[in-house]
């Protein structure tokens, strides 16, 4: 039984050899064709074609994405012209796309010679103006140059596979970068920025006089009205004795100060009345900051603009003199409190700015940029943590930052230098290595291993790896990756459509 088993599987293996021998031996080798990649502001072009031959058709793979989010182009009117030296001119108009993103002209050619070829889209989704130069017309095969091989390290991740997910590219750059030292740090409010509303008299909160009543998450503004204090009767004579010590000691003042002026009262005099003037008017001023006199009662009134973010009382609720009854917060400009650790003292007096990341908030954001500043370095060490509190504020872009929020912070050193940079979407992590993939066609990728050195803002320094200008994947990266890892890739892009 072994033994027939054995015998079938070497005749098996050898009309698999016989077969694939001759599948090679009738093997048709075509003309070599050409692939053109080309990106312009509005539009990406990758173009297929076979070898042109005069009075032979030749069907063109064009392949048009929109660079806003390198989607395919579904729709337009696609207008080409081909013009060669001698003034040879060859039209052909697509009134749309033959499927998603790629249109096929076929062109046949009258004349050899090399053409300049000028495409028009016209669309709602894209309107752009491509020219590709030096597409070469031979008058016959035996014209045709020597077929040149691919690299066999290419990767082939087709347009049809970028079209479905999220994909980008971006070339690589000179940008200003600066040296940074990663720490920690909190999201505060601005002092004046932050007010905690506390009743200056006893009494209750009566439905009746407090008809609309704040509730958290509502903006306020400096002098409005939170609520109607219906005060006890104790209240209401402390408010009152504040308010007839207040005249009686400006109006003493008053009187001494004549006096004075006759030579009527000694300096010292003077000197008492307006001491006891101004702490009584000090007094009066605290109260009337806080509440306005009505007919209803005392109404608590809004310091700042802001949000109300705290709540302690109710529609009912009896209230103490000195109780804490709101707490607003204005979010348009924050402070960012970051924790340099004592060795980095120098740095924390040197640093002009900052960078910092929170989470759910993917950008990273700099100070700079959000019109803030650095406000002070403590003078002291945190007894705790050991670290240098420094201060910076800032604009609060669309109040998407809240208070409280811990963010992960990049304070500067030194001074901006152009360096070779890439953003750190591109980086892929690949066994501890940084490594990036290279567009080197419309569907030909390259996979580099980076030496990399500083990040500022979202980009990266590249000392070694890439060139300025090589475009390299900044979104799709790991699909491109797993396109590397399978079989498939080594098919080159070449595909039938």
């Amino acid at each position: 039984m072994l033994k027939l088993i054995y015998k079938s599987l070497i005749l098996f293996i050898l009309i698999f050899t016989i077969g694939c021998s001759h599948e090679h031996e009738t093997e048709i080798h075509e003309p070599s064709g050409t692939a053109v990649t080309l990106w312009s502001d509005s539009t990406e072009l990758f173009m297929e074609y076979p070898a042109l031959i005069v009075g032979k058709d030749a069907k063109f793979l064009i392949h048009l994405s929109d660079m806003k989010d390198f989607k395919a182009i579904t729709e337009g009117v696609l207008a080409i012209e081909f013009v060669n030296q001698s003034g040879n001119k060859i039209t052909v108009n697509e009134n749309q796309p033959a499927r998603a993103g790629i249109y096929t002209p076929v062109i046949k050619f009258n004349a050899s010679g090399s053409y300049t070829m000028t495409m028009t889209l016209s669309g709602k989704q894209v309107s752009d103006k491509i020219i590709v130069n030096d597409v070469i017309v031979y008058d016959s095969e035996k014209d045709l140059p020597q077929e040149e091989e691919g690299s066999a390290s290419d990767i082939s991740f087709l347009k049809e596979q970028q079209w479905k997910i999220d994909f980008a590219t971006e070339p690589v750059v000179m940008m200003g970068l600066q040296n940074s030292f990663r720490t920690t740090g909190e999201i505060t409010a601005k002092p004046d920025y932050y007010s905690k509303i506390v009743s200056p008299v006893a009494g209750v909160i009566l439905q009746k006089n407090n008809t609309v009543f704040p509730k958290q998450g509502m903006y306020v503004k400096q002098g409005d009205v939170l609520i109607i204090i219906s005060p006890s009767a104790d209240a209401n004579s402390s408010i009152e004795k504040i308010k007839s010590d207040y005249l009686l000691a400006k109006s003493e003042y008053d009187r001494v100060k004549n006096l004075f002026n006759m030579k009527a009262a000694p300096q010292k005099r003077l000197d008492e009345a307006k001491f006891d003037y101004e702490a009584k008017q000090a007094s009066y001023n605290s109260l009337i900051d806080q509440i306005k006199f009505t007919d209803n009662g005392y109404a608590i009134i809004s310091p700042i603009d802001g949000y109300i973010e705290n709540t302690t009382i109710s529609l009912g609720s009896h209230i103490n003199s000195g109780q804490e009854l709101f707490t607003i917060i204005n979010p348009t400009r924050l402070i960012l409190k970051i924790n340099v650790p004592a060795s980095k003292f120098e740095l924390a007096n040197n640093s002009k700015d900052a960078s910092f990341k929170i989470e759910g908030y993917e950008k990273e954001l700099r100070i700079s940029d959000l019109k803030g500043r650095k406000i002070s370095v403590s003078t002291s060490l945190d007894n705790v943590s050991r670290t240098v509190p420094v201060y910076f504020e800032f604009n609060n872009p669309e109040n998407k930052i809240k208070v409280g929020m811990y963010a992960e912070v990049f304070l500067k050193a030194g001074e901006p230098a152009e360096y070779i940079s890439i953003p750190e979407s591109a980086i892929v992590d690949e066994d501890g290595l940084h490594t990036t993939y290279v567009q080197l066609e419309g569907e030909a990728f390259q996979k580099r291993i980076l030496k990399t050195g500083i990040t500022d803002g979202g980009y990266i320094q590249i000392l070694d790896g890439l060139k300025v200008g090589e475009r390299i994947v900044t979104k799709g990266a790991y699909q491109v990756r797993l396109a590397a890892l399978s079989p498939e890739s080594a098919i080159g892009h070449g595909h039938a459509h």
